[in-house]
């Protein structure tokens, strides 16, 4: 399969016959991929899944972007890492039982950006959103440490993982 989802000539995989992450939401990525290409549309998305979010619906909720810190440190990155336990955040506090989880971020130092996070907590398929948006565009750390967070939401612990890198 190309970056068009091309599987031959023809023919445009979808979803979990790709072998690429078996989510709904990769399904629904490649479909946008295929139909762009299938028409072809000027400026047609590529495929590109170093930004893939994968969350699991449990309680608490367990949400990751990019690579983790083994796979990093696997490819040879000058890694670095930053978290931030929820509990210890003001909305962790407010939240009170089942307040339960953390916000990892892996960096690669070199480049200044991150290349993973790992987001647990009551709402960590939610935060996943911003993280996988700076995985993706591999925005800046210093960008990062410079938002604002929303005062009191659980994003606001990103803020609390930045500083400790």
């Amino acid at each position: 399969m190309d970056e068009h989802v091309r599987a031959a000539d023809g023919v445009w995989a979808v979803g979990d016959v790709t072998g690429v992450g078996a989510f709904t939401h990769n399904a629904m990525y490649q479909a946008n991929v295929a139909v762009f290409d299938i028409l072809g549309s000027e400026g047609a998305p590529v495929a590109s899944y170093h930004a893939m979010p994968r969350v699991t619906f449990t309680d608490p909720e367990i949400g990751a972007v990019g690579m983790t810190e083994k796979q990093a440190r696997e490819a040879g990155l000058d890694v670095k890492i930053g978290s931030s336990q929820i509990p210890s955040s003001t909305r962790g506090w407010i939240h009170k039982a089942g307040n339960e989880g953390f916000i990892k971020l892996v960096v690669d130092n070199e480049r200044g950006v991150l290349v993973g996070a790992t987001s647990a907590g009551p709402t960590g398929g939610e935060v996943l959103g911003a993280l996988a948006v700076a995985v993706h565009a591999a925005v800046p750390v210093h960008t990062l440490q410079q938002l604002i967070y929303a005062y009191p939401t659980f994003h606001r612990a990103i803020g609390d993982a930045l500083k400790q890198l």
